[in-house]
């Protein structure tokens, strides 16, 4: 079952971190597009190297003062970096990054595992190796690191904590309740906030899957438990979309009870699926899958997030090439 299995969660001495880094709401305003915020994430040099054997990356050029996505840097609202980018790059390239963000008005997510999978007394029980999961302190140790690279922190996008916590049932899964679920995320939710108190925390969770059946239902009930054990509400909610499964009956009504939760919305547009793959193929494939869910006005989400955690498309750049991720980008853009 493919939910997100991300190449992102690679990172130094074992830590199981998956991470994402996103631009902030306030520059959503003077964007070109304004129905909807672009969240643009790509994969990063070490996760490329490390998971694909490919040393040719062009991710950092991006952050360059003439990269070639000028326009569609325009569109982008929230650019999602991850662990990798945090834990690998030097400090010069992190604060390049963070410098060229803010002055492309960009603001900074990050995607991460908030769950420990230990107990009250400290002693690890479960989640080793189970995407979601990452050491105690992997929270602090990375909010650290961006702010002494002068990041500012406007997002963390949570790494499907109810669906790897509550029900995967693989090796070292926990089976919690969402009790106990929210009871685990909350420190590193603490941690966070002493680092960055405005930053918006929220979560992303698979949308498709024909089991549990009632697993829409226990989306919204996960978002008041979550509610009321942390103290504070979730910001938002994205949709990992099981493309395969029967997403186009979930995803309306998943919508429907996040927004009358007071929360934003957001779908991830990503391709992937082809037994033949190419840059060409998961960049068409994306857009196929944007186009087909907004052409019913009812389902344009708050947060539109192109990502890839997948080999492809290989190339970041430029954006008047097609197959590049910033000419996804602009697709997106032109079909709004």
């Amino acid at each position: 079952m493919r939910f997100r299995r991300r190449v992102s969660c690679f990172i130094a001495f074992a830590l199981t971190l998956c991470l994402a880094m996103a631009p902030a709401g306030v520059a959503a305003q003077n964007r070109l597009d304004s129905s909807s915020e672009v969240w643009l994430s790509g994969v990063p040099p070490f996760v490329r190297q490390q998971t694909f054997q490919e040393s040719d990356s062009d991710y950092m050029d991006l952050f360059k003062p003439d990269a070639p996505w000028s326009k569609s840097a325009q569109t982008v609202s929230v650019f999602m970096i991850n662990g990798a980018l945090v834990m690998h790059q030097s400090d010069e390239e992190l604060k390049a990054v963070f410098s060229d963000l803010k002055r492309r008005n960009i603001a900074l997510a990050i995607e991460m595992g908030l769950l420990s999978g230990k107990d009250s007394a400290g002693q690890q029980v479960c989640g080793v190796g189970v995407e979601g999961f990452a050491a105690p302190d992997n929270a602090k140790v990375v909010a650290n690191r961006i702010q002494r690279a002068g990041g500012v922190l406007a997002y963390v996008a949570m790494d499907e904590p109810l669906w790897y916590a509550h029900h995967f049932s693989g090796k070292n899964a926990c089976g919690w309740t969402m009790e106990d679920v929210a009871r685990d995320i909350a420190p590193r939710v603490a941690a966070l906030r002493e680092k960055f108190s405005a930053v918006q925390i929220g979560d992303i969770e698979p949308v498709g899957t024909a089991q549990p059946p009632d697993w829409v239902e226990e989306i919204s009930q996960w978002t008041q438990v979550y509610r009321k054990v942390v103290g504070e509400p979730l910001s938002f909610f994205h949709a990992d979309v099981a493309w395969n499964g029967p997403w186009q009956q979930q995803l309306p009504a998943v919508k429907s009870r996040i927004i009358a939760a007071g929360l934003k919305f957001g779908i991830i547009y990503d391709g992937g699926g082809a037994k033949e793959e190419s840059d060409a193929v998961w960049t068409r494939e994306a857009e196929q899958r944007f186009r087909m869910v907004e052409s019913n006005p009812s389902m344009i989400p708050d947060h539109a997030i192109i990502q890839s955690w997948a080999r492809w498309p290989k190339k970041m750049l430029p954006e008047d090439q097609p197959g590049t991720l910033t000419n996804l980008v602009l697709k997106y853009s032109n079909a709004r």
